[in-house]
């Protein structure tokens, strides 16, 4: 009984290794805007606040359908867990780069 707690104790520190080494070679703002041209980002914003859900040309439209950031509902679009977690990535990023300044 107390080996196996060892083991599950052992499996939990190599899972925080990876989570930890992944965290710091982790490269966010290559990461969100690959493929996406300058605007895309903005759009989202307004696609995930419900501001404009129909506001993207379809050109966006494809280029963040592509990247998984929006799927189509009817006319408009919504914008999914993978697009809000990359506008909510790219805020942490612009956040640590003004406390940094």
């Amino acid at each position: 009984m107390i080996e196996t707690g060892y083991v599950y104790l052992a499996c939990g520190f190599v899972l925080l290794a990876i989570i930890v080494n992944l965290a710091i070679k982790f490269g966010a703002q290559t990461w969100i805007t690959r493929g996406l041209r300058r605007g895309d980002l903005y759009s989202l914003v307004d696609v995930a606040s419900g501001l404009r859900p129909d506001g993207l040309t379809r050109d966006q439209a494809n280029r963040l359908v592509a990247r998984g950031m929006v799927r189509a509902h009817g006319g408009n679009f919504r914008a999914t867990m993978k697009g809000r977690l990359a506008l909510l990535i790219r805020q942490m990023v612009r956040q640590r780069s003004q406390n940094i300044a």
